[in-house]
């Protein structure tokens, strides 16, 4: 199955965006392919753009208090005590957290350098940059990845509150199955409910693909279909509506 995810307000697409960037990251860090240290520092950068803001802290302790809140009016379940533990002992780390905002490389002026050729419209280039290039020759791609871990260490109560959020509110999400010949639909939301993300899942067969938009009344899918499948417009899939 493959599942596809749009956000219904700009909140939530930050989570979505900032969540992704942290998983091109690692992704990037750990593959057994050849490494790709030029990647590794771009993504880096922009994890230091988007998870080091001031505001986006005191938005993630903000709604980790609400789910608590929520989570305590329900039945007291063992899940639910224990959601409720979790979400209190990521909102301490994250309140205990220091985390310098925007690019702040603390005297590093290696990291500095790089940061400021890789806003140049050439990008980073050794040859532009001997210290680069000798650091890439004289150290082990282990010791390169370890460079990175210990790098996206410090955004990690950042990392945890949103993959914690954003799992949650997958959790929450209620799917119901339908069907179009048209290869389009409209699916009505309630405007009285904070809706917070759309979920549409289709057969990893499927030849087609939705493209989303959104108003605060319904969503409208259109589904795209690749050009080597038949001409039969009948699309079965599953929509499901998130909210925190």
């Amino acid at each position: 199955m493959i599942k596809y995810e749009f956000p219904l307000n700009e909140r939530v697409r930050k989570f979505l965006r900032i969540e992704e960037i942290f998983e091109k990251m690692e992704a990037q860090i750990s593959t057994g392919k050849k490494f790709s240290d030029y990647n590794c520092f771009d993504t880096y950068f922009d994890v230091m753009a988007s998870a080091s803001r001031t505001d986006l802290k005191v938005e993630l302790i903000q709604e980790i208090e609400k789910q608590r809140l929520k989570i305590k009016n329900k039945i007291k379940t063992k899940k639910n005590l224990i959601i409720n533990s979790d979400l209190k002992r990521i909102r301490i780390t994250l309140e205990k957290s220091k985390i310098s905002t925007g690019f702040n490389f603390g005297g590093d002026k290696f990291l500095h350098e790089l940061k400021t050729r890789a806003d140049s419209p050439t990008g980073i280039l050794t040859a532009d940059f001997p210290e680069f290039q000798y650091w890439l020759k004289t150290t082990q791609p282990r010791d390169r990845k370890n460079y990175f871990k210990e790098k996206l260490s410090h955004f990690a109560p950042i990392k945890v509150a949103i993959k914690k959020l954003m799992n949650h509110l997958r959790d929450n999400v209620k799917t119901q199955a339908i069907k179009t010949e048209s290869g389009t639909i409209q699916y009505k939301l309630n405007p009285l409910f904070r809706n917070d993300l759309v979920i549409i899942t289709l057969p990893s067969a499927s030849k087609y693909f939705p493209n989303i938009s959104s108003n605060k009344y319904a969503v409208n899918v259109h589904f795209g279909k690749n050009m080597a499948s038949s001409s039969s417009k009948l699309v079965k899939f599953k929509l499901g509506i998130a909210s925190f």
